[in-house]
């Protein structure tokens, strides 16, 4: 979907605060609430905003350990690969996982209270789910740079 000035002025003004009246995203795109509604329903409806929610800070719900950790199947067979996702999908601690090029298989983005949680997470939970072969954590000692905003070049 092309968006013109206009879309990225209202997703730039949704971006700061998605909570913003449309009457002030609006004033700041230049152009009447009922355009900018339309705008952002049919922003909506095309997928590209596909929803809003509010960004914790995982400290501040005693989440103080942020880990990627690297895990590679026995067999890339359906089966297993089917069972990987779904146990992953169902652990609220993993935050993201991607399936990666490379020597690994996924990779999963881990919130813990402390170490030893993650390892509670990683040998009792990661590594029983049937199919996972090996196993390797990556512990976030400081963030330099996180945004949420995709890039809209």
């Amino acid at each position: 979907m092309q968006l013109d000035e206009f879309d990225r002025k209202i997703i730039a003004a949704l971006r700061e605060d998605a909570r913003m009246p449309v009457a002030q995203i609006a004033e700041r795109a230049a152009l009447s609430a009922t355009p900018v509604s339309r705008r952002i329903k049919r922003l909506e409806d095309e997928g590209v905003i596909r929803g809003y929610a509010p960004v914790l800070d995982p400290r501040k719900l005693g989440l103080e350990l942020e880990a990627y950790v690297l895990i590679n199947l026995n067999a890339h067979i359906d089966e297993n690969i089917a069972r990987f996702e779904q146990a992953i999908a169902e652990n609220p601690h993993v935050i993201a996982c991607h399936a990666v090029t490379g020597d690994m298989d996924y990779l999963v983005r881990v919130m813990a209270r402390n170490v030893e949680h993650l390892s509670q997470i990683t040998l009792r939970t990661l590594l029983r789910i049937p199919g996972v072969r090996d196993v390797k954590s990556i512990i976030v000692l400081e963030t330099v740079k996180e945004t949420q905003p995709v890039p809209l070049d």
